[in-house]
């Protein structure tokens, strides 16, 4: 039997989030699972029967994830949904670690909301703040939304908030569960997979 093979489809505004993709892709990689990197832009294009697995991810803006991904992920549903899979949202408010499970993050429980389906996994992750790489207006913005919740506003900060050994923990895990899916024991590591997130979130 070949390599399993996964998909991973991310939607991202300044960069951070695709930086994230690479890494799970690498990290996968490091534990012979190959993967594929596609742009929300390019996700139409690949089949996903094609695959073993998914991992969708996206940034969030002023309060919203990318909607092109909540509408690719619900075009697809029949299919994701008989694989392994995951999501994971990049934000800024994950910087607080009370704000990296679903009772503290309430964009990623908007966007789960909106969904037809629940993920069999989801994962919140820090992402990055370059304050010199935003347009004006948006730099602006950011700073108001960050002297509101006690964050950095300093127009020259730049500041990664993410935590690669956490995207690695997501990437090692989703590789564990399509070897125990390979071995025939899809079920058992997609069980196993939901009840390590819902121990993850209490």
């Amino acid at each position: 039997m070949g390599m399993p093979h996964t998909l991973i489809v991310f939607a991202t505004t300044d960069g951070q989030t695709r930086r994230i993709a690479e890494r799970l892709q690498a990290t996968l990689a490091s534990n012979s699972i190959e993967a594929t990197l596609a742009g929300i832009d390019q996700a139409a294009e690949f089949d996903l029967a094609d695959y073993d697995c998914l991992i969708a991810g996206a940034c969030v803006r002023y309060g919203r994830h990318d909607p092109r991904m909540a509408r690719f992920l619900d075009d697809n549903r029949t299919t994701i949904e008989r694989m392994p899979n995951a999501f994971f949202s990049v934000n800024l408010i994950a910087r607080k670690p009370e704000k990296r499970n679903l009772a503290g993050n309430k964009y990623l429980r908007k966007f789960l909301e909106r969904l037809s389906f629940q993920p069999d996994h989801v994962e919140i992750i820090a992402g990055k703040l370059d304050y010199p790489r935003y347009r004006l207006i948006d730099r602006v913005m950011i700073q108001m939304i960050m002297k509101m919740t006690d964050g950095p506003t300093d127009g020259k900060s730049v500041i990664e908030y993410t935590d690669w050994a956490q995207v690695d923990r997501l990437a090692e895990r989703m590789a564990g569960v399509l070897t125990d899916s390979d071995t025939g024991d899809a079920s058992a590591a997609r069980t196993d997979s939901a009840s390590r997130q819902a121990a993850a979130e209490t």
